[in-house]
């Protein structure tokens, strides 16, 4: 049985653990044992604001801190691909992708409700786990999935973008909640990454339901 390890990232720890939560209990449902390394950033941020021996430093740190795992599974793309981009080590890979090869080909929950599914910019351009994400969603009975018309639109996230362009980035976001709520009776939105469900929630006005794809997987397994 592979060393398992669950990265939970800067924005999973501190602002969302129930989806960290809910891939432990996924994970440990299959059969495997995971363990949760020490909490390094990847350092993603700095090197994203330019900082990059800063980003170096942090990206050495947090592979010594998963260096005696098999197998490291990340909670977001973005994470997943900063970290595959500086490093030549195997078994750096995306929760989605693990889920897919590894769980069920039907959950056994039937959940008969509308989703609208956001793909981060990440999952899309870097680690090409959207269609991981997708397929998973198609495995859950009765589950009706909304796709956005443009899937590869951001949604104003972007980290330290959001912070210089702040107006941009709130329009973009309201933007891109119309877009995944056209038609009505969707119920939630629904990604694998964290940070793109905070922003879209905290510009929502609707009182829509966000979840981490983790979150909705448990729910149809139960």
């Amino acid at each position: 049985m592979a060393h398992l390890a669950l990265f939970a990232p800067c924005f999973v720890d501190q602002l969302w653990p129930q989806a960290a939560r809910a891939a432990v209990e996924l994970i440990e449902a299959l059969g495997h044992q995971v363990q949760l390394a020490e909490s390094v950033c990847c350092g993603q941020v700095f090197g994203n604001s330019g900082e990059e021996p800063r980003a170096r430093d942090l990206c050495e740190r947090w592979l010594g801190a998963h260096e005696r795992f098999d197998r490291v599974l990340l909670l977001g793309a973005s994470c997943t691909g900063y970290i595959r981009a500086r490093s030549e080590r195997d078994g750096i890979e995306d929760f989605c992708e693990w889920m897919l090869r590894e769980g069920p080909a039907r959950f056994p929950r039937s959940l008969a409700r509308r989703v609208a599914v956001h793909h981060s910019c990440s999952s899309i351009r870097e680690t090409r786990s959207a269609r991981a994400l997708a397929e998973l969603l198609r495995r859950i009975p009765d589950l009706e999935v909304q796709e956005a018309r443009r899937p590869d639109e951001c949604c104003g996230f972007g980290g330290s973008f959001s912070v210089g362009f702040p107006e941009l980035s709130v329009r973009m976001g309201q933007d891109r909640l119309a877009e995944l709520q056209e038609g009505g009776a969707v119920e939630s939105i629904v990604s694998a990454d964290c940070s793109c469900l905070l922003h879209l929630r905290a510009v929502d006005r609707k009182g829509m339901g966000f979840q981490h794809v983790a979150e909705l997987l448990l729910e149809a397994s139960r």
